[in-house]
């Protein structure tokens, strides 16, 4: 998703997958790191739940706890985090995660 999205898009798949996953658009596939802006799930229409994404970091963690208090928040049901907790590509920072996780609760 860049700026805007209309969820009536993915409408057509709440009956075949188990989860969407709302990331920011990059130039390539997959995470690309980039900020996701969690305005735009505002106003959420659906109760399929969602995973939260978007170059998540330590850093995220006040605006995480602020999603949380939305009516939103009650379908996510997982915080993405990946290349911000990385040391190495594909080698995670145990110790960052685990104040992430610490800091989060």
């Amino acid at each position: 998703i860049k700026d805007k999205f209309n969820f009536k898009e993915i409408k057509p798949y709440e009956s075949v997958c188990d989860f969407y996953l709302f990331d920011t658009k990059g130039k390539l596939p997959g995470g690309n790191g980039f900020k996701f802006d969690w305005e735009v799930l505002k106003g959420y229409p659906f109760k399929k739940p969602f995973f939260l994404s978007g170059g998540i970091g330590l850093e995220d963690l006040d605006a995480i706890k602020e999603f949380i208090k939305r009516p939103e928040s009650k379908y996510c049901h997982a915080i993405d985090v990946n290349s911000k907790f990385e040391i190495a590509p594909g080698l995670k920072d145990i110790e960052k995660l685990k104040d992430f996780i610490k800091d989060l609760k």
